[in-house]
């Protein structure tokens, strides 16, 4: 087991936070998050309730708890609302801090509202970590901070001019500099890392979060459900369905075991201070091969991929329509993305058994099976 550190997670309750946190736990170190209150639920009830889920069970997270501390506050605000006391008991006693949190929104009319929390949060983390004897920082950004670039984005590039998708990746990216700029100047000592699309486990398929390509499988398949009652048992359903996307392209699938594993890893070497990380998958997942397999898992034929342009010609059906409402935001991704550079990342994990699978039949099946039982049981 690695020495005990004190290590303070921002995003607890996310799905990359919550499995960071649980996985220093599971190490053997003192974890203190910051959380907010919900309306039902204190944020160590919150915090506690999402670590269960992570951990699968009661019984493997209990004991784990006893050095977990919550503080409430919101990341948000300057000083994330915490009183002097908390600050100061924060800053001299946490040896690094890895910041998870961020704003998943990606709706333009909410920009202001995501560069508060990205932008904004990243700003007031600075502050912070700059007070710390350590000043070690941990800063967990997203690969696709290359916005709508198609050429190879290299792992040592930020800001190259490039436009965005959308506001997320606009936060994201501005972050990024700010950390940079900051670790330049030596207020703090940072590492950045960026992964792709997070997916489920690698060993299990298991997840927690059920956003991207989840969202689109629970919409297709709670269409199919209500088509099923009028077929015979084990039929193969015809649904002409028109999804805005590029067959020649891809996304890139990250399992969460791998990323999570990787980060604390490279993070765990001071040769990764002032570096950049890609926790991306060398082998993309083409876009006709997620889609195909998909499919044939649900049992559904007539889904493609076809450019925009088919709606102009044939205006889109009800269903169609439904379809883009829902999945406006990964459709953005469904038309190309660049090839990302990892050679900082494989350098750093080489020797340590820590590698990306590659997105087989079998894992799309492993994957995309136990997304279905779980939704069966729901």
């Amino acid at each position: 087991m690695p020495q005990p550190k004190r290590v303070f997670v921002t995003g607890a309750t996310g799905f990359l936070g919550s499995h960071l946190a649980f996985h220093f736990l599971e190490q053997g170190h003192h974890v203190s998050v910051l959380a907010r209150s919900s309306k039902s639920a204190a944020a160590r009830e919150r915090v506690e309730d999402t670590l269960r889920t992570v951990a699968g069970s009661d019984a493997a997270i209990e004991t784990l708890l006893k050095r977990l501390d919550v503080l409430e506050g919101d990341i948000s605000r300057p000083g994330f609302d915490l009183n002097d006391a908390a600050t100061q008991q924060l800053t001299r006693s946490t040896d690094e801090i890895w910041h998870c949190a961020a704003s998943l929104n990606f709706a333009e009319e909410d920009r202001d509202e995501i560069f508060q929390m990205n932008v904004g949060g990243t700003e007031h983390l600075l502050q912070l970590v700059a007070q710390m004897p350590s000043k070690r920082l941990h800063h967990v950004s997203t690969a696709y901070v290359a916005g709508n670039r198609m050429d190879v984005a290299l792992e040592s590039e930020i800001d190259v001019g490039q436009a965005f998708k959308n506001a997320y990746e606009a936060s994201k990216n501005r972050s990024e500099v700010m950390v940079s700029e900051a670790h330049g100047k030596g207020a703090v000592r940072a590492s950045i890392y960026r992964p792709s699309v997070v997916i489920g486990d690698s060993l299990s398929g298991r997840t927690t979060h059920f956003h991207g390509v989840y969202a689109f499988i629970r919409g297709l398949w709670a269409v199919l459900e209500r088509l099923r009652r009028k077929l015979p048992e084990g039929s193969t359903v015809q649904l002409p369905l028109r999804v805005v996307g590029s067959l020649q392209t891809t996304l890139n699938f990250v399992p969460i075991d791998y990323v999570v594993q990787g980060m604390a890893a490279i993070g765990a070497n001071d040769a990764s201070l002032g570096r950049t990380y890609h926790l991306t998958n060398p082998v993309p997942t083409p876009n006709s091969f997620w889609l195909e397999n998909i499919c044939r898992i649900l049992r559904v034929e007539g889904v493609e991929l076809v450019d925009g342009r088919s709606f102009s010609e044939n205006p889109p059906t009800k269903l169609e329509m439904f379809f883009q409402r829902q999945m406006a935001f990964y459709y953005m991704y469904l038309q190309g993305e660049p090839r990302f550079d990892n050679r900082n990342a494989a350098a750093a994990l080489a020797g340590t058994g820590i590698t990306c699978p590659v997105m087989t039949a079998e894992f799309m099946d492993k994957m995309t099976g136990w997304y279905l039982h779980y939704l069966k049981r729901t």
